[in-house]
């Protein structure tokens, strides 16, 4: 499947994971599941860098 890269902020992340969390859980667990791991992932790099700063 071919995928695409959004820059997005915080506040618009939980803004969409707010929107899906309202449609039957079974349709959206594994997109919500998908944004909250590359999410984390990424806020925990930002933040390793900025402590090696």
């Amino acid at each position: 499947m071919e995928q695409i890269s959004l820059n997005l902020t915080v506040e618009e992340v939980n803004q969409i994971l707010e929107v899906l969390g309202q449609l039957p859980y079974v349709k959206v667990c594994q997109i919500i599941n998908k944004i909250q791991v590359q999410a984390e992932a990424q806020l925990e790099a930002k933040k390793q860098h900025q402590q090696e700063m």
